[in-house]
């Protein structure tokens, strides 16, 4: 149908042709075939010419996309080497940093007795809470601070604080958890401490909240481990005095650093002097 809409005017000149050849008007009927053609040819001019600039857009268009998508590639290349790089260069900065001293297997429990009222509700609850995990507890070189003086050969050491850098083998379970609620079982009765089954939601929603807030403060080293934090910190400087030794006449230990103290990054060897002492970058 839109064929014949777009050469309506051609059919319509061929016919009147063809009409005046059978009248025998010859020369009209020529005439009328020739302007037949060229309105044709004209039309189909016109048609092609139309279809070039579409199809010059649409590759105007996939061109377009293309060069999007190559700059995107190229951008994902990028970062793609860039995390690589970053990975490898963090993972060799914690193996070569990190100073693990002490591997500590561990179990110990975390008591919880309680009254609140939720909900209106006068709640009493208590349990104990398992907790066994395997810890390492030392100290990040990084963070020491030093000091030289040539003259005494002497290496200041301070800011050593043991901590907890690592754990593995994490695991918390509850050994037991009872709720309770105050009430009567009806308006006559006395009110004392029952339980119902309605109680078990009250239960879950506590104890998730204390393992997740007893798993948190793990995070920063149980408190449980208080009491050995002098005896490791003793350690460390043992450890410390023995790693540096063979570079230092004289270790000493400082408890807080002042600002004449370096990190670790601005102090190296000077291998020409005579022996192998440590001198600050200036």
């Amino acid at each position: 149908m839109n064929a014949l809409k777009r050469n309506l005017i051609f059919i319509i000149l061929v016919a009147i042709a063809l009409v005046l050849l059978f009248n025998k008007l010859i020369l009209w009927g020529i005439a009328a075939l020739i302007a037949g053609l060229v309105v044709f040819g004209i039309q189909q001019l016109i048609r092609l010419n139309v279809q070039v600039v579409q199809f010059q857009g649409t590759v105007d268009e996939l061109k377009s996309e293309n060069e999007l998508l190559k700059t995107r590639n190229e951008k994902l290349a990028e970062e793609n080497s860039y995390l690589k790089d970053r990975q490898f260069q963090i993972t060799q900065i914690k193996n070569i940093l990190e100073l693990n001293l002490f591997e500590i297997d561990t179990k110990f429990t975390r008591s919880v007795n309680k009254e609140e009222k939720i909900d209106n509700r006068t709640l009493k609850y208590f349990g104990s809470l398992n907790v066994s995990l395997t810890a390492k507890y030392g100290l990040d070189i990084k963070e020491l601070r030093f000091k030289y003086i040539p003259e005494n050969d002497e290496l200041i050491v301070a800011n050593i604080n043991p901590k907890f850098l690592s754990f593995g083998n994490r695991k918390l379970e509850w050994g037991f958890f009872e709720i309770f609620e105050f009430r009567s079982q009806n308006p006559l009765a006395e009110k004392r401490w029952m339980t119902s089954d309605d109680l078990a939601k009250y239960a879950e929603t506590i104890k998730e909240n204390y393992r997740v807030t007893t798993e948190s403060s793990l995070e920063k080293g149980p408190e449980e481990f208080g009491w050995i934090y002098n005896p490791i910190r003793q350690s460390m400087v043992n450890a410390i005095k023995i790693l540096f030794g063979g570079i230092c006449r004289n270790i000493s230990i400082a408890e807080q650093p002042d600002d004449t103290f370096e990190n670790i990054d601005n102090l190296a060897f000077n291998r020409f002097r005579p022996q192998n002492i440590l001198k600050e970058h200036k």
